[in-house]
């Protein structure tokens, strides 16, 4: 099959893709049966191949789930159980095993993950626009999609570069992340009931350049609607902390500085010798959420024709974290679907 890549941004991975952690994650947090947990566990694996294979700029750092305080146990312990269950390899800590690991940190107890690790995903993003284009595929940047219409089978892509044409195929895969409820909408077979709406999570990151504690990522336990305040990585050694969640009703990458003391007091809770001058803006991401404010973490969209009714079409929405480590794992599945069609 021949594929064409069409991209509204000057560069591919421009809206959600490279504003993120950057995270390989194992899959500790999702329920057994989930997609989530799926391509999160296979696409772990498949990553770490591929970015060997690739020479992408990867580590394997592991991961601290921490406990700061003594409610936060049980919590921890849910966590725990979760991944066993979803087969991930994990080791649970005492206190005092981590108090002798991050003394300075304020801990009642932890998970450490070893298969978690961060990847540059940039790097990750080319490699994959290469093999696209090794493989015949077209690449498309600076292409609006305006709409798909379907005759005698045939999906009729109307797209514009400046002026507007039409590309013709058998199969369409809307993977447009931020953008996947407008495409939807533009996708005259796709009845209503089945176009999910996005709301935006915007994520605040700060980066950090004074002296600190940490060899390792250092999760504080999560609760149902964000992963917290997270201590992360680049590939280079710069930590940085993130993302924050507030719910906007735009797409605006601007960063709002108010939220340093709302920083400095989350991090405190675990890392009480923060030093808030060495607190710096970092970047802004934004994350299409297909759940309503206070509701649940969803599980990934990913209908065919067998849930709609459209022959040739999947249509991807709720393509969250942990998205960039499912993305190889999701792309197999996809390609099962479109070779079944």
């Amino acid at each position: 099959m021949s594929v064409a890549l069409i991209e509204r941004e000057p560069r591919s991975g421009d809206g959600i893709s490279s504003r993120n952690s950057g995270v390989i994650h194992a899959g500790m947090y999702y329920p057994q049966s989930s997609l989530k947990t799926k391509f999160c566990v296979e696409g772990n694996k498949l990553l770490y191949e591929y970015a060997e294979l690739k020479n992408i700029s990867h580590r394997k750092i592991g991961k601290y789930i921490i406990a700061s305080q003594p409610s936060e146990l049980k919590r921890l312990k849910d966590i725990y159980d979760q991944g066993i269950l979803n087969g991930v390899e994990l080791k649970f800590c005492s206190k005092q095993k981590i108090n002798s690991i991050y003394p300075k940190l304020k801990t009642e107890g932890a998970i450490f993950s070893p298969q978690t690790g961060i990847i540059d995903v940039p790097e990750l993003i080319t490699s994959l626009e290469g093999d696209i284009q090794h493989h015949g595929g077209v690449i498309s940047l600076n292409t609006e999609f305006i709409g798909a219409t379907k005759k005698e089978g045939i999906f009729e892509v109307k797209c514009n570069d400046g002026n507007t044409f039409n590309i013709k195929s058998k199969n369409l895969i809307n993977s447009a992340g931020i953008s996947s409820e407008t495409v939807s909408e533009s996708i005259e077979a796709l009845a209503k009931k089945h176009i999910l709406s996005i709301r935006y999570a915007k994520g605040h990151y700060y980066k950090y350049t004074g002296e600190h504690p940490f060899t390792s990522l250092v999760y504080p336990i999560s609760d149902e609607f964000t992963s917290g305040l997270h201590v992360g990585f680049d590939v280079s050694g710069q930590i940085r902390f993130g993302p924050s969640l507030s719910w906007v009703d735009n797409i605006d990458f601007t960063f709002d500085e108010s939220l340093k003391e709302y920083f400095i007091r989350s991090i405190q809770k675990y890392w009480p010798d923060l030093n808030p001058d060495k607190l710096h803006p970092d970047y802004v991401g934004i994350r299409p959420k297909i759940q309503n404010i206070n509701e649940q973490m969803k599980d990934f969209s990913i209908l065919h024709a067998k849930d709609h009714g459209v022959s040739g079409l999947v249509n991807i929405q709720g393509i969250e974290s942990p998205g960039i480590t499912s993305c190889l794992s999701i792309g197999r599945y996809v390609t099962d679907l479109i070779i079944k069609n």
